[in-house]
């Protein structure tokens, strides 16, 4: 059962709501953080329960990830939910599709900088540079220790070479490359719920990563959910993927969804 304090709210606050926003990350939340992100998989009983979640006509459900668009629906492919991508950078629901604009107006310099970091972090056994159309990712979970202060130079260095047009945003073992723009993942939550068929509505974020920080700060009315240990600024916390399950489970079998 999910901490009695976090099910106690969203019962109460769900009833005079008309709608339930609900926005879950997908790597660390979801599922467990894998060393090769290619090797991360919803295991069948999360898949079961976003299911029955995508049916319920009082929660819209939106999966909320720094990886592409496609690769996330990819590993769910339930046409019931919304998916955003890159952070939120790109966003795809059943009534709207949205791309931002700085983002894709530097797919080009974007392309060209993996490629230099891909050659500059050769020598990194385990470093991974993963090129995502609108964000990029350079991994270490499965590089050396003794290798992370290199390859922390080396991704710094490559992102300043393109000036102003790029930032360094850290992660877990993850060095994410964005745009250097105003949205993110909280501007998208603004942005799907401004588009939702009610405006009554619940928000409940649950993430575990440093991107999922900016929803937390500009959501102060939301329920904020983070998964991990790390410091955050959400008001609940779940230890993992496992005690993430358990509490959609209760939501999608819960009497605050009918």
């Amino acid at each position: 059962m999910p901490p009695a304090e976090l099910v106690s709210e969203v019962e109460t606050r769900a009833r005079a709501a008309a709608l339930i926003s609900l926005f879950l990350d997908f790597d660390g939340t979801l599922v467990p953080i894998a060393g090769d992100p290619a090797a991360a998989r919803l295991d069948p009983e999360a898949a079961a329960t976003l299911e029955l979640l995508s049916t319920q006509k009082d929660v819209v459900t939106t999966i909320i990830s720094g990886r592409a668009l496609e690769d996330v629906y990819a590993r769910i492919r339930l046409d019931g939910l919304i998916y955003a991508g890159n952070h939120g950078l790109e966003i795809r629901g059943p009534q709207f599709r949205f791309v931002e604009a700085t983002a894709a107006a530097l797919r080009e310099p974007l392309a060209r900088l993996c490629y230099a970091l891909a050659q500059e972090l050769r020598p990194f056994r385990g470093a991974i540079v993963e090129c995502k159309g609108l964000t990029a990712s350079a991994h270490y979970r499965m590089a050396a220790e003794e290798d992370l202060d290199g390859i922390h130079q080396i991704v710094y260095a490559a992102t300043a070479r393109h000036g102003q047009l790029f930032r360094v945003q850290p992660g877990r073992k993850v060095f994410d490359i964005v745009p250097r723009t105003n949205w993110h993942k909280g501007a998208a939550v603004e942005w799907i719920n401004s588009r939702l068929p009610e405006q009554n509505i619940l928000t409940v974020y649950l993430g575990d990563d440093t991107s999922d920080e900016d929803a937390f700060a500009v959501l102060p009315s939301a329920v904020t959910v983070k998964v991990g240990a790390a410091e955050t600024g959400a008001r609940y916390r779940l230890s993992g993927p496992a005690e993430v399950h358990e509490f959609l489970l209760w939501l999608a079998h819960s009497a605050v969804t009918t």
